[in-house]
């Protein structure tokens, strides 16, 4: 890896609130943009970046780089949270982030709800992306709601040859998203109707009882104890070598989301 590309994925880009869109009653996308995306470099489906996102009463942003922001007291440095990029654009130097707006309070919650156009916000990266093996005879996609941004912008570059199985666990039917891609997508949508996120079998039971093919590449993103039953189901009982199954923790119950 070349030195300048460690240094587009770790410096810290001062970006403009372009634009807010509430997408669904619990999901809000925001654009931001300006100059310093020249160089950002986008490589693929999945990638992610770190907001600087400020703690009650205080300003934003606060901390140009990483000295900056570790120089300044405790209670005013900005928490810092790891969201999917929905979408990028190199001409527009633009991209957008979709946040699932909680019950509860939380930093990029709290922040997504009430944040307008013409504000300002740190951002932090990209990190690596995933890139879908294109010798997969069908990909499975399995996440909850947290995950949902992710699992869009897989789909949308995927080829029209790919076979594709999506689980997706949302609160109800209002969350469900239309999502296009080329590729040959079926859909399983999951919802949880008043029972509270991470508290639902949903995901688990319907990728256990589902047929998935017989050597599936899988994609999951959940939280936690989700992500390591789906794990555990797709090696031990599938039987499916390491490298075919991508498990990420998006959140934990009682615990920050990293999503």
């Amino acid at each position: 890896m070349h030195t300048s590309t460690r240094r587009a994925r770790s410096r810290y880009r001062l970006l403009d609130v372009r634009a807010t869109e509430r997408i669904t009653p619990r999901m809000v996308r925001v654009t931001l943009g300006g100059d310093e995306l020249a160089d950002f470099v986008s490589s693929g489906s999945d990638q992610r970046i770190k907001l600087c996102l400020p703690q009650p009463g205080q300003p934003t942003p606060l901390g140009r780089d990483r000295a900056e922001v570790f120089a300044l007291p405790r209670e005013q440095q900005p928490k810092q949270r790891t969201y999917t990029v929905r979408w990028f654009s190199a001409q527009r130097l633009e991209l957008a982030i979709d946040f699932v707006v909680h019950d509860h309070e939380g930093p990029g919650s709290t922040w997504a709800s009430r944040v307008r156009p013409g504000e300002q916000i740190v951002a932090v990266g990209p990190s690596p992306s995933y890139e879908p093996n294109p010798e997969a005879d069908r990909l499975v996609l399995a996440g909850d709601e947290t995950a949902l941004p992710a699992m869009a912008a897989i789909l949308e570059e995927l080829p029209a040859e790919a076979r594709v199985r999506v689980f997706a666990e949302v609160a109800d039917a209002a969350e469900r998203q239309d999502i296009a891609s080329a590729a040959d997508v079926e859909w399983t949508w999951l919802h949880r109707d008043g029972v509270p996120a991470g508290e639902s079998d949903l995901l688990v039971e319907a990728v256990r009882s589902a047929d998935l093919g017989p050597v599936p590449y899988v994609w999951v993103g959940a939280e936690a104890d989700a992500v390591q039953a789906l794990r555990e189901h797709c090696q031990r009982a599938l039987g499916l070598d390491r490298r075919r199954v991508y498990a990420l923790a998006y959140w934990r119950r009682g615990g920050a989301a990293t999503s």
